[in-house]
C-alpha cells in the first residue's frame, strides 16, 4: 500500500503541480443567475461533499466489511462496547485523538442478523486529522455484505466540524463487484443557520484496504454519482461527478477527481480536487476563469442584484 501511495505522489510531482492542468480551457461555462454568487455555491458544495464523505467513512469503518461487523459483535460485553477502551485497546485507536473512539451500542437477532449498531460521538470526538465529530449515527443492517445486505443509516443530532447533518442514507451492497449503491436524503445546516438539502445517488467502490478492516490508513475508495441541491437562499442546482472522486483513509480531504455543477442542464462551474496529493486545495473553474481555494473555507454571499427568474 505504501508503495502505491508513494508512486502516486511521485507521478504527481513528475507530471505537474498545477491542478489547473487537467481542466478543459474551452469548457462552455456560463453565469446561470443563482441567488448567491457562484463562488459561494462552489465553496459550500466542496465543503459539504467533503463532510458527507467523512460521515460516510465513519459508517464504513465500523460496518464496511463483514469482519468489522462480526468483530464488533464478538467483542461486545453486555450491551455497550467502549471502542478503543480497555476491552478493545487496538481497535481504530490511530484514527481518533487520544484513542477516544465513539461509544458503540449493538442490538442483534439470534444468529447476528439483522443487526443494529449505534455510534455515539457525544458532544465531540476528535480525529487525529483534526476533525471533530459529534452526535449519533444509527445503522440498521439486514444481512452481511457478502449476502448483498442493506444498511440504513440515520443521522441524529449529528455534526462534522460543527456542520449539522440530519437525514437518512441507504446503502445496498454488491459483494461481487465490491461496490455499494448509496441513496442519501440529507439536510446540512451551516453555522449561520443556512440549510442545504442534498438528495444524491452514488456508487462507492472500496479499491484497497478490505483485507485490513481494523487499519483505516490503507483504505482507498472511488466514488461516482450525482447530487441534487436546494438551499435556504433559494438556489437549486445539480452536482455530477465527471471524474471519479478518490478518498484515502489516511487523508482528511478528497484527494482527486472532478465534478461539474449545473442548473437546468447548463454547466456553471467545475471543481477539480487534484491528482492524489493529500492537501486542502481544490480548483474552481467558472466563466471568469480558474481559481484555487481551500476546501472547508466557505463563502456565503448573495448577489447584489438578482433578476427575476
Amino acid at each position: 500500500m505504501k508503495k502505491v501511495l508513494i508512486s502516486l505522489a511521485v507521478i504527481g510531482a513528475l507530471t505537474s503541480c498545477d491542478k489547473n492542468d487537467s481542466l478543459t480551457n474551452d469548457m462552455p461555462l456560463v453565469d446561470v443567475n443563482l441567488k448567491s454568487t457562484t463562488e459561494s455555491v462552489v465553496t459550500t458544495e466542496a465543503s459539504l461533499d467533503d463532510i458527507a464523505e467523512a460521515a460516510e467513512y465513519e459508517v464504513d469503518l465500523f460496518t464496511g466489511t463483514d469482519n468489522a461487523v462480526d468483530g464488533l459483535i464478538a467483542e461486545q460485553s453486555g450491551t455497550t462496547l467502549k471502542s478503543g477502551g480497555v476491552e478493545t485497546p487496538n481497535r481504530y485507536r490511530e484514527r481518533y485523538r487520544w484513542g477516544k473512539c465513539p461509544d458503540i451500542h449493538i442490538v442483534k437477532e439470534e444468529g447476528g442478523w439483522p443487526c443494529s449498531i449505534t455510534l455515539n460521538y457525544g458532544e465531540g470526538t476528535e480525529l487525529t486529522n483534526g476533525r471533530v465529530i459529534a452526535g449519533i449515527i444509527e445503522i440498521y443492517q439486514t444481512a452481511p455484505r457478502r449476502d448483498n445486505g442493506i444498511r440504513t443509516v440515520t443521522f441524529t443530532d449529528f455534526s462534522v466540524d460543527e456542520i449539522g447533518i440530519t437525514g437518512v442514507s441507504v446503502k445496498t451492497f454488491n459483494a461481487e463487484e465490491l461496490t455499494v449503491n448509496i441513496v442519501r436524503d440529507l439536510t446540512f445546516t451551516l453555522e449561520d443557520g443556512t440549510t442545504i438539502d442534498r438528495n444524491s445517488e452514488r456508487v462507492r467502490t472500496w479499491i484497497e484496504g478490505l483485507d485490513t478492516p481494523l487499519d483505516h490508513t490503507d483504505d482507498i475508495f472511488e466514488i461516482n454519482g450525482h447530487v441534487n441541491c436546494t438551499d435556504s437562499d433559494g438556489n437549486t442546482y445539480r452536482r455530477d461527478i465527471t471524474t471519479p472522486l478518490t478518498i484515502r483513509g489516511d487523508c482528511r480531504w478528497i484527494v482527486s477527481g472532478e465534478v461539474t455543477l449545473s442548473k437546468n442542464g447548463v454547466d456553471f462551474a467545475v471543481i477539480n480536487y487534484g491528482d492524489g496529493e493529500c492537501d486542502q486545495l481544490a480548483t474552481m473553474t467558472t466563466e471568469e476563469g480558474s481559481k484555487e481555494f481551500k476546501i472547508g473555507e466557505r463563502k456565503r454571499q448573495k448577489r447584489e442584484t438578482t433578476d427575476e427568474e
